[in-house]
């Protein structure tokens, strides 16, 4: 039952690893970036954008 228990994980963290390093940065270099570092919501052109 032990030995189960560990296997069983060891698969979570390898699950949880490929997840994190491998799955998810092949799909976010498909993303397309929005440009602007506040993700497109920047108000050029009024007072309070803190681009002035």
């Amino acid at each position: 039952m032990q030995t189960f228990l560990v296997v069983i994980t060891f698969l979570l963290a390898l699950g949880f690893l490929l997840q994190k390093f491998v799955w998810a940065p092949a799909f976010a270099a498909r993303k397309k970036s929005p440009g602007t570092l506040d993700g497109g919501k920047t108000k050029c052109g009024a007072n309070n954008c803190q681009c002035h």
